[in-house]
């Protein structure tokens, strides 16, 4: 409130959606963690491919 505008703004971008409960490192830590289990199973797809023949 007695703030200038632009402390108040870099606050309101780095807490994340404050309506909904969500903070930006959660979804960007659950991103990351989605893609490693991506990349994951695309590297055992292979050795599971060459096992069944």
């Amino acid at each position: 409130m007695y703030q200038k505008i632009g402390a108040a703004t870099a606050a309101g971008a780095t807490t994340g959606l404050a309506y909904t409960g969500a903070n930006v490192l959660w979804l960007v830590l659950t991103a990351f963690a989605l893609l490693a289990t991506g990349i994951a199973l695309l590297r055992i797809g292979p050795a599971l491919r060459r096992r069944e023949r």
